[in-house]
Parts: C-alpha cells; sequence; structure tokens
C-alpha cells in the first residue's frame, strides 16, 4: 500500500500528483478527527456517570433534570400541539424548545395551546418539574 503512496518515475508520475495525494489524506483524517469528537465526548460523560455515583453529583443531577422533563414533556403534550415556551432562564428556554421540537410539539412565539414552563421544586422527581397549563385569553 505504501508504495502506491510514493511518487513512480517510471509511469511519470510527480511530485505535485504525490503532493496531491498526501493532501486528501491529510484531509481525511482531519475529517475523520473531527467525526470523532463527539463520540469521545459522549463516552467520557458515560464513564464519568458510572464511575461517579455520588448523589450530590451536579452534572449527574443536571443530566437527569434534562432526562425526566423531555419524558415527562413527552407524556404530557399530544405531538403537533401548538406550545408557547415560558422560562427566565435562557439555557432552560432552549432545551424545552429542543424538547419540544425532538417530540414533534410545535412552539410559536404568539398564541400557543398550551404554556409549558420549568419550575424547581424540591418534591418534585428530581428537583425539577415541568407546569403545562392553558394560556388565559386576554
Amino acid at each position: 500500500m505504501l508504495r502506491r503512496l510514493l511518487p513512480r518515475p517510471d509511469r511519470g508520475e510527480g511530485a505535485f500528483r504525490f503532493g496531491l495525494r498526501l493532501l486528501v489524506v491529510a484531509l481525511c483524517a482531519a475529517a475523520l478527527l473531527q467525526a470523532m469528537r463527539p463520540a469521545a465526548f459522549s463516552t467520557r460523560a458515560g464513564v464519568e456517570t458510572v464511575r461517579n455515583t455520588s448523589p450530590n453529583d451536579g452534572s449527574r443531577l443536571f443530566r437527569e433534570q434534562l432526562e425526566y422533563v423531555s419524558a415527562e414533556m413527552e407524556r404530557q403534550v399530544p405531538a403537533g400541539t401548538r406550545v408557547v415556551v415560558v422560562d427566565d432562564n435562557p439555557e432552560w428556554d432552549m432545551r424545552l424548545v429542543e424538547f419540544a421540537t425532538l417530540h414533534g410539539i410545535v412552539v410559536v412565539s404568539g398564541q400557543g395551546d398550551l404554556e409549558v414552563r420549568r419550575k424547581f421544586d424540591r418534591a418534585a422527581p428530581h428537583g425539577v418539574r415541568l407546569v403545562i397549563r392553558k394560556p388565559v385569553a386576554g
């Protein structure tokens, strides 16, 4: 295989063609490394989750809250429903919009069928509750 990559003067291949092949190999390697980054991150997060079983782990609690809120949204809001996401925290606002879109729920900024918001509640599972209500006409 290596002999095929090296320039062969007897076949009329020069340094230009060798350089072009080398460039293609380098670009393919760079693309492969970029594609591996999300997999490496997920693997590292999974190993960290399994290794660290402390109930006070903040990142673990946050992931559990995200999973719970996503499951509750899928359970409580039918697909195709028009919802308005109302949240004070921009990060949670973005997450709620992502979960709604993931489950086939239509997110609108004006008048919707339901209002969806997140509320921290120690009595709720994982310390967070999804509050869904019909908006007040007005």
